[in-house]
């Protein structure tokens, strides 16, 4: 499956899940989609560190993205989620690409900023187990699965099932082929 032409956001936070962002990244510039990497705030940061060390300079800051410029955004997981679970940017755009209809993903705890954003209730959805009564709080369905996908919302659950899970979000992104 291809995505040229497809412009794929990753919002990412000084503490980000290392695996998760360096992997999702690969799939999609294999797929051959143009990936930004949104830090957080108003101006752009010359290097936001990982969990695990692994330094990534965004591309461009939250203040100046919207869901117009962007296919499709995933949050992933990481010591990042409390601070985007109030941050009022990364909520707007999640909000904005909800309304859009456009594909919005979640991995492990990033599953959460979805719930802040309000975008999880009455959805399925899975994450990381010790999200789970948070998002059963926030009026979700929790499955405990590897991938799931609802509308236009995709969760993982962990680091593991993103093969999965980029192939979910690209799937979403296909133009239905025509019947005739």
């Amino acid at each position: 499956m291809k995505l040229i032409g497809r412009k794929v956001g990753i919002v990412v936070g000084p503490g980000y899940d290392d695996g998760q962002v360096t992997t999702v990244f690969r799939l999609l510039r294999g797929m051959e989609a143009a990936v930004e990497i949104i830090g957080p705030g108003e101006t752009i940061l010359p290097a936001i560190t990982g969990m695990r060390g692994t330094v990534i300079r965004p591309t461009v800051q939250l203040s100046r993205v919207s869901a117009s410029g962007l296919d499709a955004v995933i949050v992933p997981g990481g010591n990042s989620t409390a601070s985007l679970q109030s941050d009022v940017m990364a909520l707007t755009l999640l909000i904005e690409m909800a309304t859009a209809g456009k594909p919005i993903g979640g991995i492990s705890n990033g599953v959460a900023v979805l719930a802040s954003a309000g975008l999880v209730a009455g959805m399925r959805v899975t994450g990381d187990l010790r999200i789970r009564m948070m998002l059963k709080e926030s009026d979700a369905t929790f499955l405990d699965q590897g991938v799931v996908v609802d509308h236009n919302l995709v969760t993982s659950q962990s680091e593991e099932n993103l093969l999965h899970f980029v192939d979910a979000i690209a799937f979403l992104l296909e133009p239905a082929t025509s019947l005739r």
